[in-house]
């Protein structure tokens, strides 16, 4: 029996309070002002990372875990209906994905490297000669949690007698990354990655 194992939530419309850049200190990001929403997951670290904003394009979040909670927050009341200022909107539809449904994610074939313990997403990566293995994003395809860095320590554990490991990582789709043997086409096409 293929059991449910993933949860998907769509945030259909979204906006809640503002998005205020940092100007002044670029080493600080920019903070939720007037309201924010969180996600938090059972069994995962807590990111503190806050939604903001108003939100267009593919707005996906997928969880793996038991439990998913998503906390709105709003320290203004918005304005009333039919008002052309910025105000609250907000539509979640969910669904439940059995493990079949997520070829995205769940590729046996590929190995996405072993969770660092207590970590959110760091990862090892091990013994990639031997199985095809995958760097992948924290929640692809959908959207990067917030508030996170992942770290990806790959490792080759026994070189052939006499020769040296080499690494090569490689993006089929270049505009998703930023990758060094690729730099000169994002700047022939003056594409600024941010």
């Amino acid at each position: 029996m293929d059991k449910i194992c993933f949860k998907r939530l769509n945030l259909a419309k979204f906006s809640i309070g503002k998005y205020v850049e940092n100007y002044h200190d670029v080493k600080q990001h920019g903070e939720c002002t007037e309201g924010f929403m969180t996600i938090s997951e059972q069994g995962l670290p807590n990111l503190d990372g806050r939604w903001c904003g108003t939100a267009s394009g593919y707005t996906i979040y997928y969880s793996e875990t038991k439990s998913v909670n998503v906390t709105l927050r709003l320290d203004k009341q918005p304005p009333a209906s039919g008002s052309l200022s910025n105000g609250f909107e907000f539509r979640l539809i969910y669904k439940f994905l059995r493990h079949s449904d997520a070829k995205l994610r769940n590729d046996n074939r590929i190995w996405n490297g072993d969770l660092v313990p207590g970590s959110y997403c760091n990862r090892n990566f091990y013994d990639c000669d031997k199985r095809t293995c995958r760097i992948r994003s924290p929640n692809y395809p959908g959207i990067y949690p917030r508030n996170l860095t992942c770290k990806y320590y790959i490792n080759h554990r026994a070189p052939p007698s006499g020769l040296h490991a080499m690494i090569v990582l490689r993006q089929p789709d270049g505009h998703k990354l930023n990758m060094k043997e690729q730099a000169t086409h994002h700047e022939a096409n003056n594409r600024i990655l941010r």
